[in-house]
């Protein structure tokens, strides 16, 4: 199988060594448009003594166009946002299935028509939301499904990170999460959990949102949101609220179920699960020997598996689209001029 890259940054390269993992055999390819080629590691700590076109041998292409024409199997992108439209797009017209980085895009501008043209050409585009494939996350939605602490009255997810650590190998506001004209900004850099919302219960009636860029640091992007969206379940207002921010200290990942015997939490941070109920006690289910890597492992061989099978994702753009539009939603709401 022929594996064309687009953005061999720590994402990309994460994918690329994954795939292999996978599938020991592919032929790999990569437009490339920068000198750039040291290795990232899962650390995402460089090592500048290698450079991986010639330790995985992969195939260099100037232009998309000369990609297309190798005739790959699929893609992988992990190039900037901004680029994510035009680039999948193309590669969806010309048949070849697409492994999407998160967030889709920057903005709504030819979405519709992306999901129209995978529908013509039967050609999936699955998204990389990772999280999918870790096995707090999906304990924790099946306990909501479940109502497993009883009526709920209430959602609320807390996000703080620190976007300045991500990468040490380049300086904050010069890759794209910090860069407006690349697509970058809290909201659609740190989506996971909004796709998780969503994925829960589709899309709200209402949104409301503030925010904006409100750290001192340099950079063109909201740093900081926060959001109420107003659900209906079972005919009555159900209220989500959302904490996000990118320059904050230290880093905070929950999910927390408020109901009518209690609540259920997923911390993401430490990898546990937790069912609090009035009448029934305290549950935990920890989940922190699970490897990271392995749910990014896990989303490239189902990604693989649905190539070879002609089945569609289970992150497939057609199922997360709603959660890409809640995002811009909110980041509209508190867009930078």
């Amino acid at each position: 199988m022929k594996a064309l890259f687009l953005g061999l940054g720590g994402v990309g390269q994460r994918h690329l060594r994954n795939l292999l993992s996978v599938m020991p055999d592919a032929q790999l390819g990569a437009v490339r448009h920068t000198d750039r080629a040291f290795e990232i590691g899962f650390d995402l700590q460089p090592d500048y003594s290698v450079d991986i076109m010639e330790k995985y041998g992969i195939a260099r292409f100037s232009s998309l166009e000369e990609g297309v024409a190798w005739q790959p199997d699929c893609a992988i992108i992990a190039s900037p946002t901004s680029a994510h439209m035009d680039q999948t797009t193309a590669l969806v017209r010309a048949g070849v299935p697409v492994f999407l980085e998160k967030p889709v895009s920057a903005d709504s501008e030819g979405l519709d028509e992306l999901l129209a043209l995978m529908e013509e050409k039967h050609t999936p585009v699955m998204v990389g939301y990772m999280f999918r494939f870790h096995p707090g996350v999906q304990r924790f939605m099946d306990l909501v499904e479940e109502q497993a602490a009883g009526r709920m009255h209430s959602m609320h997810v807390q996000l703080n990170s620190y976007m300045p650590s991500w990468h040490s190998y380049e300086k904050y506001n010069e890759f794209y999460a910090g860069r407006k004209d690349l697509g970058g900004g809290a909201v659609l850099s740190e989506i996971h959990e909004l796709d998780l919302v969503a994925a829960m219960f589709g899309r709200p009636e209402k949104v409301f949102a503030s925010g904006g860029k409100l750290s001192s640091l340099d950079m063109d992007v909201e740093d900081t949101v926060c959001s109420l969206m107003e659900y209906r379940l079972d005919g009555r207002p159900f209220p989500v609220t959302l904490q996000m921010s990118f320059v904050q200290r230290p880093p905070v990942r929950t999910i927390t179920i408020h109901a009518e015997n209690g609540f259920v939490r997923w911390d993401g941070m430490r990898s546990l699960v937790t069912v609090e109920h009035v009448e029934q006690g305290t549950r935990k289910e920890d989940f922190s020997s699970f490897d990271r890597n392995e749910m990014f492992v896990e989303e490239i061989r189902h990604f693989v598996d649905c190539v070879r099978s002609g089945a569609e994702p289970k992150t497939n753009l057609s199922r997360v689209v709603e959660g890409h539009r809640l995002a811009l939603e909110i980041r509209n709401c508190v867009g930078i001029d």
